[in-house]
């Protein structure tokens, strides 16, 4: 009997560590180890980065009404203005001959009015045997039309010959000039900005802008000054996407909680990272450490004996790196995680 019993324990034994050699093979990852995570209580946040370049939160393109030949230009781009100042002004000969016209048709219109109306006057009243002359009622309705459409050139050409002049609409710095004097600009002739009231306009990405919402905090940074951060809030968030090299994204408004010390100029690159979450006094466990059946979470729970058991958990929200865990386990309690070697 002894004779067999122990050629029996040998197979046992064999048999047992090739169990042990197959769980360390099969069931463990390639290439990864197990470690000891102790659940905690803490904050979890989640960030969204994107890149964006500074403006002026007050900022206007002036331009002519009229498309006459610029007289003068009195500025020059990088002159610091107050509000009011006289920039450029065109030359008012043709604007001042269209209101003397106009002013020429109206003193017209308005002496045809007056006779019409006299004729009006002066005709018989009527009577059972007779009326007035059609035309005495259709003239002096002509007359009183012409009147007013006189009044609206005499109106339209003084207020071209009063916008001959741009003013700065505000305390601020000319940005550029589009057009030399004895030219004549169609389109914006200077571009006018406040470059005490900066702000940055980030695009965000489509798959990110459902995290964002106006009010949530940002960190600054700008490329021209590496190793400084200035705080913000998004102020604004596009309701339409656009559409650069086959992406979509939004463009949004990323406000400075305090004017910045240092001298920030418009057009510099820098990137924003905005706080989409932030919880304090969660439980939180690594992301990796869950295991998915289903639509169910687990995690390895360690037991007092050192053996482990999976235990269902529930889940709130994720960073990616850190998951919120709402039932299941404990602070305190110990878990295993999966960690892939470096190199393995």
């Amino acid at each position: 009997m002894r004779r067999y019993l122990i050629p029996a324990l040998v197979i046992v034994v064999l048999l047992s560590l090739i169990g042990v050699v197959v769980y360390f093979t099969v069931a463990q990852p390639k290439g990864t180890s197990t470690t000891i995570y102790t659940v905690r209580s803490g904050t979890i946040t989640a960030s969204v980065r994107a890149t964006g370049r500074v403006e002026s939160s007050r900022s206007q393109q002036l331009s002519f009404r009229s498309q006459e030949v610029i007289r003068k230009i009195y500025v020059k781009p990088g002159d610091i203005v107050p509000i009011g100042t006289l920039l450029a002004e065109l030359d008012t000969t043709n604007l001042e001959r269209s209101l003397a016209r106009a002013e020429g048709d109206r003193d017209i219109a308005r002496f045809n009015l007056s006779a019409a109306q006299e004729r009006a006057n002066n005709s018989p009243s009527p009577t059972p045997n007779s009326t007035p002359e059609p035309q005495s009622y259709s003239g002096g309705y002509a007359a009183a039309r012409q009147a007013e459409l006189a009044d609206l050139q005499v109106a339209t050409a003084r207020q071209a010959l009063e916008s001959a002049r741009l003013y700065a609409p505000f305390d601020g710095t000319v940005l550029t000039v589009n057009a030399q004097e004895g030219e004549s600009v169609s389109g914006a002739l200077i571009q006018f900005s406040d470059l005490k009231a900066l702000q940055i306009r980030a695009d965000i990405d489509e798959l990110d802008v459902p995290n964002v919402e106006i009010g949530q905090p940002v960190m600054i940074s700008l490329d021209a000054f590496p190793g400084k951060a200035f705080e913000g809030r998004v102020s604004n968030i596009a309701p339409i996407s656009t559409q650069r090299q086959g992406s979509s994204s939004y463009s949004s408004i990323i406000s400075f909680n305090q004017k910045p010390d240092i001298k920030i100029r418009i057009g510099m690159a820098s990137t924003v990272t905005i706080t989409s979450l932030s919880k304090n006094d969660v439980l939180l466990v690594p992301s990796r450490s869950l295991e998915s059946i289903g639509l169910q979470k687990y995690v390895n729970l360690i037991k007092p004996d050192g053996s482990t058991e999976k235990v269902a958990v529930e889940i709130g929200v994720t960073n990616g790196t850190e998951t919120e865990i709402v039932k299941g386990i404990s602070a305190g309690d110990k878990i295993s995680v999966s960690v892939q070697k470096v190199g393995g």
